[in-house]
């Protein structure tokens, strides 16, 4: 029966299943590939408050009411005093921002040279 199946395949049927093989583990090699250049842009009131590699782990406190923390290439909101909590209950991550409307903090990951696409007022 094996043999079968490789005698029916024509060249144009090895090509394409050579093409969807190599897009595959090109897809893959992108999606885990880590962009170590990244930062954690720290935002209170529009006004930037620093700006932290995303591969070195540490706790930024970044005034009385919130608290991010880095960790292992993911930033969180480890504490938040707003009433609904929503930017601590979001959890890790490293591409989507965090944003906690009551106390106006925003959380970005970036490159350093990406422009700011995010603004919130």
């Amino acid at each position: 029966m094996r043999g079968a199946i490789w005698k029916a395949l024509t060249w144009a049927d090895l090509v394409l299943i050579g093409a969807v093989v190599l897009a595959i583990i090109g897809s893959a090699a992108w999606a885990w590939k880590k962009n170590d250049d990244r930062s954690v842009f720290i935002y209170k009131n529009g006004a930037l408050l620093g700006v932290y590699p995303l591969n070195v782990d540490r706790t930024i406190r970044i005034d009385g009411h919130n608290t991010v923390g880095i960790e292992r290439g993911k930033v969180r909101m480890l504490a938040a005093d707003c009433p609904g909590k929503r930017c601590v209950k979001q959890g890790a991550g490293d591409v989507l921002p965090i944003i906690c409307l009551p106390n106006r903090v925003v959380v970005e990951i970036r490159g350093r040279d990406a422009k700011r696409p995010l603004i919130v007022r």
